[in-house]
Formats: C-alpha cells, structure tokens, sequence
C-alpha cells in the first residue's frame, strides 16, 4: 500500500480533490483501488484478529460508518472496465501495464498477479486473444519480479488453457464458414469472380442501414478510437458556420455550429453553456445520481447492464430556475417545444460516466419499431400516450482526456465531448418512421470523466417554425387510438402533472 501510495505521489503534489480525480480518472490506479480496499482489506482484517492488533481492528471498523466502500463487485467492475478498453482502444499491453494508458503517463504500473486476474477476467468473458496477452505479459512480469507475486510455472498453466480454448474456437469458426460456402448460390460466385477479376478496392469498413452487427460493432470501435471512416470528397462538403436559427434572440449571438453529417442532420452546437452553469447541473444533480438501467427483455421493466454503465438523474423545472433556462436555450436552437409542464419532452437526464464508462450502439426512440402486442402489453400506458422521441439534444458538461465519443457506426462519424457543447439530431424521419441510420452509442472513457445532459424530445412536442412538419404515420396514429381505447377502460385520464421520466434511459 504505501509503495502504491508512493507511486501516486510521485506524480507531483496536490490537493485532495487533485489527488482523488488522479485515483479515479486513471484505470490502472482505480483498479488498484478497488483491489486495497476490497481483497487487501480483508487480508488486514484478519490480521488484526490477533490480540495485539486488537485497537488496530476497531479503528478500520470505524472507517467503513457512514462511508460507502467498494465491494468486491465493485473490483470486477473495475477489471471489465480496463478489459473492455484494452479491447476497443486496441491498447499497448507493455505501455498499459508499465503506466501509460493511451499516451498518457502515470506511475499506475500492474504487477504479474494483476496481470493475471485480468486474464482471468477476459477468459471468462470469451475474449480468448486478449486474455492471451495478458497472460502473456504476467509471464513476463513474474519473470521480472523473481516469482514474488505468482510463479511463471502458475501462469503457464493459464496461458495453456487459453491458448486451447481459442484454437478449438477459431477451428469452430472455420467448420461454421465452410458450411455457409456450401450454402452460396452459383450467381454470388460468379459475381466474386468478376469482382476479382476487375480488382476493386473493398472499403475498410462499410457505411449505410443494412449493416450487419458485427460490422456496426466493428465501426463503432474503429470511431472510439478516432479512426476517420467518411471518404474525402464527403468530409469536404462538411463546415462550421455561425447560424441564428430563425430566432429573433439568436440574431444577435449567432450559435456556433459543426456539421458532422447531412442526412440524417448530426450537428454540434459550441459553446451553449458556460462554466458557471455546468457548476451548477453538476451540483444539482449529485443527490439524484444512481446506476443507469436499460429497457428489460421484451421491452418490460427496467434492469441494470452491462450495456451501459454510468450514473444517471433526472431534473425537473421546479429543482431551479436554470433547468427552465435550459429547457428554452434546446427550444431557440431546435426550434422544438422542450416544455415539461405541458409534457413535450423529458426531465433533464444528467449522466456522469467514470472509467471504462461506456453505452452500447442503440437507438433513442422506443415505440416505432415495437409490435402491436408489444406496444398495449409492454409499454408503459403513458409512453403510448406522450408519443416516440423525435430528436435528442446531448450537452458535454466536461472535456475527457481521452476516449468518450458518442459514434454513429452507420453514419462513419463521431462526435468528441467538448465542454459546453451539444449534439443535436432527430431519431425520426418526417414521416414519423424510424431513422435506424441514427444508431449510436458512447464510447467508453479511457481517462478522466465524462459529464452530459441529454433532454430528449417527444412526439407530442409541437415545433414552433410549423405545426404540422411532422406527419405521424397512420400505423402511429392507430397505435395511439388503440392505446387511447385501452386506457380508457382501465380508467385512465391524462395527468396535467409534470412527466415522469422514461424508465428507459
């Protein structure tokens, strides 16, 4: 512990607040973290059982009233986080280990038996190659270190056992591919032939709606980590410009605007709130903060995941002046009603991601794509009632020192956490179908945190420049009339009180 402890304050001096953001914000020294208060802890306690430690014993009681401590949960938590940026940042395992997480230099190094309960980890998760490496490197490193922590005799028995499970994965992989072959019509082959033949150049990665998952997953991982996917004559057509927005108040301190994509419109509004503000949504939202949860199986209840792992809470006009503040600054720049009272839109949801905090590729809207049966069954009543979330306005409350990205795997494109920005884009066509080119997702956070608010924008929200620019398909308005009947005869009548926030977040 105390070398640990000398390694973080070799880093320079500095305050509490400096010193905790430096533990929490790195992923080796948070691992390390969980590790001293979960597994070493208890090796201290029993220690102290002894007589002598007797003062010792009740004095560590002591630390853990009224303070919250890591579980042990909490440190495989703290392992899946780095697994996962190990896995979609493609990092260095030599750098990693030594401190030096994605450029960024600490004196967070990993000791051979860390190594390994990462391996561990990634084994267990079915991520074979990675749990290869990192048995490998505890090899090294137990090499280095003389045996002290593990044996390399203990990680050779590991590293034995992954490297039979992915063979016998890889010749599983190969039987499955010669089979699908089998199964190819004459006419694809003959198309390949010629494809050869004329030796076109096959794109890297592929854009558009028809892609498969693991290709979304393939793009979403290469836009993490800030690989360019859109081809030079279409970045070119992209720009930043200075835009009123037809509003009257707008004309006279235009909002700075980027241009990620056209169709469908992605952009980012800079510099849309200010550092006092940001203060402020932070302060406001601590109280509320708690584990995020995504939409249960078959669209019913709310459950914790692993698709997303964050802290989320939701803030309402009566909290402060600033949430209504907010609410009419989405208004001006969206030119769509945001208002609660009249249930337009969606309580504020602040969400603060740590370490490894990240949100799978998923869609914003939750009705248009549901079955009929899964709609007057599933679907909470009053969703049915307030409509499908038509655009979603994304504030970064913090600059992230690396990772974060919200990417868009079928657009190519990403958009970079900048303090006091926002992204912007509607998750419907106007016709009131599904936009499915809209999927994204947040990338995980490599160091430091991530901040933001999200205020999604319903179907009922009427905009202001024209009432009628969204045409609700008649599927839509049929749902919506059956789901009207429905709750009729359950006795339900609309509430003139504030929303309720989705449970679907």
């Amino acid at each position: 512990y105390l070398q640990d402890y000398e390694q973080v304050s070799a880093e320079g001096p500095a305050t509490d607040e400096v010193m905790m953001e430096r533990l929490a914000g790195n992923p080796v020294h948070a691992f390390h973290l969980m590790k001293r208060i979960t597994v070493d802890w208890r090796h201290i306690e029993d220690q102290a059982k002894v007589d002598h430690w007797r003062g010792v014993e009740e004095a560590m009681r002591n630390v853990g009233v009224g303070v919250k401590l890591p579980r042990e949960e909490d440190l495989h938590g703290a392992a899946q986080a780095l697994i996962r940026l190990h896995d979609v940042y493609n990092l260095n395992m030599t750098q990693l280990v030594r401190g030096n997480v994605w450029g960024v230099e600490s004196t967070a190094e990993m000791t051979s038996q860390d190594c390994l309960f990462m391996g561990k980890h990634s084994f267990n998760l079915g991520l074979y190659p990675r749990a290869i490496q990192w048995f490998e490197e505890a090899y090294t490193l137990a090499g280095e270190e003389s045996n002290t922590t593990v044996t390399q005799e203990q990680v050779n028995m590991f590293l034995n056992t992954a490297i039979k499970a992915y063979d016998e994965n890889i010749a599983s992989q190969v039987d499955n591919e010669e089979e699908e072959v089998h199964k190819e019509d004459f006419s694809a082959s003959l198309r390949d032939d010629h494809n050869k033949k004329k030796n076109e150049k096959v794109p890297k990665y592929r854009l558009g709606v028809d892609l498969t998952p693991p290709e979304d997953a393939a793009n979403f991982q290469a836009l993490c980590r800030g690989e360019q996917l859109l081809n030079e004559s279409y970045q070119a057509t992209l720009s930043c410009f200075y835009d009123s927005r037809d509003d009257h108040y707008l004309k006279l301190m235009p909002v700075k605007v980027e241009r990620h994509h056209w169709h469908p419109e992605l952009l980012t509004f800079h510099d849309v709130l200010t550092d006092n503000e940001i203060a402020l949504i932070k302060l406001l939202a601590q109280p509320v903060l708690a584990r995020a949860m995504v939409q249960g199986a078959q669209g019913k209840g709310n459950t914790i995941s692993n698709t997303r792992t964050s802290k989320v809470g939701w803030l309402d006009d009566s909290v402060h002046p600033l949430v209504a503040k907010i609410g009419d600054r989405i208004q001006r720049i969206s030119k769509l009603s945001t208002n609660m009272a009249s249930e337009d839109a969606e309580l504020l949801q602040v969400a603060n991601y740590g370490i490894g905090g990240h949100y799978n590729p998923h869609h914003d809207y939750l009705l248009v794509d549901k079955t009929e049966k899964e709609l007057l069954h599933n679907i909470h009543p009053r969703e049915l009632v307030m409509g499908d979330r038509i655009a979603t306005f994304m504030f970064y409350l913090s600059d992230v020192t690396r990772g974060g990205a919200t990417a868009f795997p079928r657009l190519g494109t990403a958009v970079w956490p900048s303090k006091g920005s926002a992204a912007f884009w509607f998750n419907l066509k106007k016709s009131g179908h599904a936009d499915i080119a809209t999927l994204h997702g947040a990338c995980p956070v490599v160091h430091g945190s991530k901040w933001g608010i999200k205020q999604q924008v319903d179907q009922r929200a009427r905009t202001i420049l024209e009432e009628e620019m969204w045409n609700v398909p008649g599927r839509i308005v049929e749902d919506v009339k059956k789901a009207s009947v429905h709750l009729r005869l359950k006795g339900f009548r609309p509430s003139t009180s504030k929303r309720l926030p989705s449970i679907y977040v």
